[in-house]
């Protein structure tokens, strides 16, 4: 337990760093311990159910001298190496979490965010840093970022690199945090289209048996030969609203330690990744999980007509979009690059209303040419759902005169 004055110490640091955008909570590199959940507050929901990410990098999905990403991206459809370089390039990364932690700050009135990042070298976790302290001071003050090890069952060596480098690492959260009652973790490919912090009501919606909030995922509808789902239609992990405390009640103590026990890594299941098994092991057990909806984690698969069409997306706006298997790299849906491109390219210094006119125009623009060679080009009130929070934050603004 902290001390008094230590944790007056701690108030006063972020009280001043709320106010000055002085970022002395920099954590580079060290766990520093502290009780931050006596701080939690509505405003900034993440010092007491932190924003959990994961990030590696692999030496193999390098690239190759005289490679570049536009020439890996283009023969990702067609070469296994390819989207294997695609999937695990550091490049494609780096600016996926670029773009995920600008979203974050931009749709978001918290004036902190916790955010545990696991990896498995310090050199990755110094890059994001990096990163952020690239960021305007007045949002580079709101990040507070730490560095966790990643945690795999030493039995399993394996999974560190089943599929890609630590896709299975989020299974193991439970084991990798400690001392984490819940957490909200994302994949990196996510970028936020509203306020991040509203996510953390999910938790209220946990009855007492349910231990994770999930997605839909609309891939299994297509699947051949058809493999075990969760849910309605299956359930994507890229977004988990998740009680940890409840997780250690499982056998083995975590939903992927559970899901080893109950002996689903077996390879007749040929699962494709983490996210196979864990549907697989939820397949019996609804009591577990809740079914959220699409605008928590919206994929390119949920446009889909055979998909259940997302209501509350067109009234309240997607909130996260998910851009699953190099969604925001390879030509699958036009709207998706075009969204990316916008808010991987914009600065936090730009005014929102020139970013909003910059993604309907663009949007615009493919329904104007008719272009139906992606899959949201039908979904009835897309564009209305992707812009519906940043078309309320503009109209929140001072005009301009």
């Amino acid at each position: 337990m902290m001390s008094r004055w230590s944790r007056i110490a701690l108030i006063v640091i972020i009280v001043l760093q709320s106010l000055f955008c002085v970022h002395f909570l920099h954590l580079k590199g060290r766990n520093t311990r502290y009780n931050l959940s006596k701080l939690g507050s509505k405003e900034s929901p993440s010092l007491f159910a932190p924003l959990v990410i994961t990030m590696c990098e692999s030496s193999d999905a390098a690239l190759e001298e005289g490679e570049n990403m536009t020439d890996i991206i283009s023969k990702a459809d067609n070469s296994s190496d390819a989207a294997f370089k695609l999937r695990g390039s550091w490049i494609r990364q780096r600016d996926q979490v670029t773009t995920l932690l600008k979203t974050l700050l931009l749709f978001s009135k918290s004036p902190l965010w916790r955010i545990i990042v696991l990896t498995d070298n310090h050199n990755t976790f110094d890059k994001i840093v990096k990163i952020a302290d690239g960021f305007p001071s007045r949002e580079r003050g709101r990040l507070l970022l730490e560095r966790r090890d990643q945690w795999y069952p030493p039995a399993h060596p394996e999974l560190r690199d089943d599929w890609r480098p630590c896709a299975w690492a989020k299974q193991f959260l439970a084991e990798a945090l400690p001392d984490e009652d819940a957490v909200v973790y994302v994949d990196t490919d996510v970028v936020f289209l509203g306020p991040a912090e509203t996510m953390w009501s999910l938790f209220g919606s946990l009855d007492p048996q349910e231990l994770i909030a999930l997605s839909v995922e609309p891939q299994y509808l297509f699947d051949e030969p058809k493999r075990f789902h969760a849910g309605s239609i299956g359930l994507n992990t890229g977004v988990m609203v998740t009680n940890l405390t409840r997780q250690r009640q499982l056998p083995g103590g975590s939903l992927g330690s559970a899901m080893i026990q109950a002996g689903l890594l077996n390879t007749r299941y040929l699962y494709r990744h983490d996210q196979d098994a864990l549907n697989h092991y939820l397949k019996k057990k609804p009591h577990l999980f809740l079914e959220i909806s699409p605008r928590w984690n919206f994929i390119v698969g949920a446009c889909n007509r055979k998909a259940p069409y997302c209501e509350d997306c067109v009234t309240y706006g997607i909130v996260v979009l998910h851009g699953a298997d190099a969604t925001f790299y390879r030509p699958i849906d036009r709207k998706f690059l075009a969204i990316y491109d916008s808010l991987l390219h914009m600065s936090l210094d730009e005014d929102p209303r020139r970013l909003l006119a910059k993604i309907k125009r663009k949007l615009e623009a493919l329904d104007y040419l008719s272009v139906k060679d992606f899959i949201c080009h039908s979904y009835a009130l897309f564009n209305h759902a992707v812009t519906a929070s940043l078309s309320r934050l503009t109209s929140s603004l001072p005009c301009n005169h």
